[in-house]
């Protein structure tokens, strides 16, 4: 002590590593054992074995930044915290931080070296931007739009968005290739976290809403971290979701995950697989219920049928017996008929032999013979006048009477 103050009176200054030793030693007593400490990550680094980023708080006077180191042993003993949380410490991410403040004598750089994380207050935080993005998106009509949407009865023509080549991408397409369902898909490859995730999720989600061969948008992303999945708790992509032209579905990350982007989309799904997986059921329960409508029009076929043929052979039955009917009474009246044709002339003919016989006795009865023979006679002129009464005849003619045997002449007087 004795030669560090001579040193500073006799030279008048302190040396820098001296200077920068009573700077950290001030500190650690006024910090001691350290310090919570919070804001937003920016310009993470772990290239190397340990970590460095800077922790920045911004307000009205502008943005206030420290550099923060988190060495090896610190970073791995935080690691089954961070896992335990579901937390990646990420640019973007704002963290509750505990630590030391030093100057690295070696650049003069002030740091804050941490060894501890609240994991609450990073949970804590997620939550309330959720709720605040939640509540906006309520007011401003968006929280259930995109449900009120039309969807098709058999998706077949879907638009996926998802990063090309991942497990998620590769899970959703082995469920929609096994389900042996011709889909006809178009796809949007785009980042699912990072910076870039973000415009390029709402710019591939408008570009596939505003197509008109597309049935459905299946938005999926694998599991991560809370803070992996974070770009899905943006309020641009639930907006866009939110005013999509079709139906969209989610599935993004594991069971347990649920972002802003699930709550506004058609329906969210727990995972890529089970999102493919719901279209999938869609078309097959289509397809069932299109066969079981065939087989009930079928049905009612086959009965409408059945009943026709039954009336059918009740009418041809009917006819038959009509027809049989008819021909045995047309036989009877042929057979009447042909026996009266038999019968007929020979009843009449004894008839009219009958009345012939009549007429011919009748003729007989009133032949002059056969009345003279019974005492009658006739009286005619010589002319063969027949004289009917006595004034019929003229005094002095002479007149001829016939007899059944014989004739007289007489003279009248």
């Amino acid at each position: 002590m004795s030669d560090e103050l001579d040193l500073g009176a006799t030279t008048g200054a302190f040396g820098v590593r001296q200077f920068i030793g009573k700077v950290n030693n001030a500190m650690k007593s006024t910090f001691t054992p350290g310090i919570w400490v919070h804001g937003e990550i920016e310009s993470w680094s772990n290239r190397t074995q340990h970590a460095y980023f800077q922790l920045v708080e911004r307000d009205e006077k502008g943005t206030a930044t420290i550099h923060v180191s988190l060495f090896a042993n610190n970073l791995r003993r935080l690691q089954p915290l961070l896992r335990q949380h579901r937390l990646t410490l990420q640019d973007g991410v704002k963290v509750k931080v505990f630590g030391v403040p030093d100057v690295y004598d070696g650049s003069g750089k002030f740091s804050l070296k941490i060894s501890d994380i609240d994991p609450r207050f990073t949970l804590g935080d997620l939550a309330a931007a959720r709720d605040e993005i939640v509540k906006r998106l309520i007011a401003g009509g968006l929280y259930d739009e995109n449900r009120e949407r039309e969807l098709p009865a058999a998706p077949l023509r879907l638009g996926i968005i998802t990063s090309v080549g991942s497990a998620a991408w590769h899970d959703a397409m082995h469920e929609l290739e096994e389900s042996g369902i011709g889909f006809n898909i178009k796809v949007a490859n785009v980042r699912v976290q990072g910076d870039e995730a973000i415009p390029m999720i709402v710019e591939a989600i408008w570009a596939l809403g505003s197509r008109d061969d597309l049935d459905v948008i299946l938005l999926m992303r694998g599991g991560g971290s809370r803070t992996d999945l974070a770009c899905f708790d943006a309020e641009e992509i639930a907006v866009a979701i939110a005013q999509c032209g079709l139906p969209v579905f989610t599935g993004i990350g594991h069971e347990i995950d649920h972002s802003i982007a699930d709550e506004v989309a058609y329906a969210a799904y727990k995972t890529p697989t089970a999102c493919a997986s719901a279209v999938c059921e869609l078309v097959n329960e289509f397809v069932e219920e299109t066969e079981d409508v065939w087989a009930s029009i079928a049905g009612i076929a086959q009965q409408q049928l059945a009943l026709a043929e039954s009336r059918l052979n009740e009418r041809g039955n009917a006819i038959r017996t009509k027809a049989i009917t008819a021909v045995e009474r047309a036989h009877t009246h042929v057979a009447l008929s042909a026996n009266r044709l038999v019968t007929r002339p020979l009843s009449l003919l004894a008839t009219h032999e009958t009345q012939v016989d009549f007429f011919a006795e009748r003729v007989r009865l009133l032949d002059p013979v056969n009345t003279m023979a019974r005492g009658w006679s006739i009286t005619r002129t010589t002319a063969g006048v027949t004289l009917r009464k006595a004034g019929d005849a003229i005094s002095g003619d002479d007149i001829v009477t016939t007899f059944s045997d014989g004739t007289v002449v007489s003279t009248v007087k």
